[in-house]
């Protein structure tokens, strides 16, 4: 099964690859969106740094998820059906949005530190919720993508239905971000970090055990 993950992620790289315009355009909002808040707030304070950062992420996160499951067309959605095991392809969606979401929020912080501040102090802290929190909206929104797919403006719903449900763990990063900033104090990192990670896998578990109906009807 990992070599069949392995060569999913391959050519989801590939598709990618072949569609640069699409990815770049996913950079270019993130960078103008953190121009206009630089223009529009002038001065950014520490704790308004943390909430627009996340924020900003999320939609960014939204929108590359819906340029990611555009791709899936009826056509390839059959072909992927009859060479693909579901549970790889389902590991291998979320892993390959896990690494591009992380991308995506490395370069949005890098422009938020450039164009505003750069408020973290404590940067292992910050890259591992961002990690985390990459990995459950990526899971998240992988498998909220399978059950929009079934009914009609799947893009709209996409949305619709993932918002609500990224509540908790934005909710949850933007308390460690605040840490990593040192604007608050808290001594139950650890209890924080262990609900993160919980949400995490509860978003793959589900993915795992719902995605192989959903895939076969």
């Amino acid at each position: 099964m990992i070599k069949e993950i392995v060569n999913i992620i391959k050519h989801e790289m590939l598709l990618d690859y072949r569609q640069k315009f699409s990815f770049a355009g996913t950079v270019l909002f993130a960078i103008a969106s953190v121009f206009i808040v630089e223009k529009v707030f002038q001065e950014v304070k520490v704790f308004s740094w943390n909430a627009i950062f996340w924020i900003l992420f999320v939609f960014i996160a939204l929108n590359s998820m819906v340029r990611s499951y555009s791709k899936m067309t009826k056509k390839r959605y059959h072909y992927y059906y009859s060479i693909y095991n579901p549970t790889a392809l389902s590991l291998a969606k979320i892993a390959y949005n896990t690494l591009n979401l992380f991308l995506l929020a490395c370069i949005l912080y890098f422009f938020m530190a450039w164009f505003t501040i750069d408020p973290i102090t404590d940067k292992p802290l910050f890259f591992t919720a961002l990690f985390l929190g990459s990995l459950g909206i990526g899971a998240m929104v992988s498998f909220v993508s399978i059950l929009s797919t079934k009914g009609e403006n799947s893009h709209t719903l996409l949305a619709i239905l993932s918002i609500p449900l990224l509540i908790p763990t934005v909710l949850l990063l933007l308390k460690i971000t605040a840490s990593a900033s040192g604007i608050l104090t808290d001594s139950s990192m650890a209890t924080d970090f262990t609900f993160l990670i919980a949400i995490d896998f509860l978003s793959i578990g589900l993915s795992l055990i719902l995605f192989p109906s959903l895939w076969r009807n």
